[in-house]
């Protein structure tokens, strides 16, 4: 069966310049349309079975690209939109990258190509959704907790930031110094935001960048935080507590432990982000950073639908961003004392220099407690490409 592709190389034109054709774009020449159109008839070109959604200007069809089919940051996420979608009358048609920029962008180009008005996106590459703006630039888009840097777009994340500095706070009233983060991939956008979390809190708190290491790994997953604990448990013997910056981290890393016989929080306290069932019935419970992801979920598809209804001049992006809150439980507790002991993996360590807990010039850390309320703050479109996002 012929493809887009198919008919882009049989015209020598562009394969945003054939959908927008096909599409009856306005802004396509005549006789462009023509090529366009003769080349599909002899291809016998299709478009993916939607003829009706050609004759038409709505498909009632929504896309939503995540990037893991096993995390709950995401699963629940397309449970909410699905239902919220399904009652506005539009079908979902869910996608998964696994986090690849070749699977991304063609699954990009397929929705346009079965031309959903719509697509909510989880971005794996720093492009992001561009790639629908070079084949349908009057598609809306919205990105759901990552952001990327190509363009102005719609976006519902989460205060990733935050959520790091409070975990940082809360270890820090417990005594705790020396610290070691568990981070994702570097050039994700979630990465960006808690590392650069992690670290103003350690700033605020005098803690040097030496005894608070970063440890980038490939995936948010299982497999990176068992190796990353590894790593910590073999080269930092001064590290009485970890923070994994997500969900599945968080379970390598505990898995890592009890196979060391590392003791939580005794030998060593443990942070996550996020807050799947299992941190609540873990052994022992885990204190974490939750943020609300079926009201994220409902807001992305509720944006969607907004921009689908009343189309806004190009620029204009409406990025709204959800206030999480601290868990404490039993993952944490005082650190172990810092003088000639024994580490986590027994052997010996030389006393280790005391720095004060924080500035005698800045206020104790507020740590929220798992009554806090979660609500969304909107943004102007500059904040969909700060820095630290």
């Amino acid at each position: 069966m012929a493809t887009l592709k198919d008919v882009a190389q049989e015209t020598g034109l562009g394969l945003g310049t054939v959908s927008r054709a096909l599409s009856g774009h306005p802004r396509v020449r005549p006789e462009t349309r023509q090529q366009v159109e003769s080349a599909a008839r002899k291809l016998g070109y299709q478009s993916n079975g939607l003829a009706r959604a050609l004759r038409q200007s709505h498909s009632n069809a929504v896309g939503l690209i995540i990037p893991d089919l096993e995390n709950e940051f995401y699963t629940t996420a397309a449970s909410v939109v699905q239902s919220a979608l399904a009652a506005e009358g539009y079908r979902l048609v869910l996608c998964c990258s696994n986090n690849i920029p070749e699977v991304d962008a063609t699954l990009l180009g397929s929705l346009v190509e079965s031309r959903v008005d719509g697509i909510i996106h989880v971005p794996c590459t720093a492009e992001g959704s561009v790639r629908t703006r070079e084949l349908n630039p009057d598609l809306p888009v919205v990105e759901y907790a990552r952001q990327s840097g190509g363009y102005a777009v719609d976006a519902v994340i989460g205060d990733d930031d935050r959520g790091s500095a409070e975990l940082v706070d809360h270890l820090v009233e417990l005594g705790h110094r020396h610290i070691a983060m568990i981070a994702g991939p570097a050039d994700l956008s979630t990465t960006k935001a808690r590392v650069a979390g992690f670290r103003q809190a350690c700033r605020r708190h005098r803690l040097l960048n030496r005894d608070c290491p970063v440890l980038y790994g490939p995936a948010y997953d299982v497999d990176w935080g068992a190796a990353a604990t590894e790593e910590i448990l073999r080269g930092r013997p001064d590290v009485t507590a970890i923070f994994a910056s997500s969900s599945r981290s968080a379970l390598g890393s505990l898995k890592a432990l009890n196979e060391r016989g590392v003791r939580v929080p005794e030998d060593m306290s443990v942070v996550g982000f996020l807050n799947p069932m299992w941190f609540d019935v873990s052994d022992p419970p885990l204190t974490t950073y939750e943020l609300p992801l079926s009201d994220m979920g409902a807001m992305a598809a509720r944006v969607l639908l907004e921009r689908i209804r009343s189309p806004r001049a190009a620029g204009d992006a409406n990025v709204v961003r959800f206030q999480g809150r601290l868990v404490v439980r039993s993952s944490t507790a005082r650190a172990r004392s810092q003088g000639t002991s024994s580490d986590p993996t027994g052997r010996s360590r030389a006393p280790a220099a005391r720095e004060p807990v924080r500035d005698a010039a800045s206020p104790p850390a507020k740590v929220r407690r798992a009554g806090a309320t979660s609500a969304p703050t909107r943004k102007p479109a500059s904040a969909a490409l700060a820095p630290h996002e």
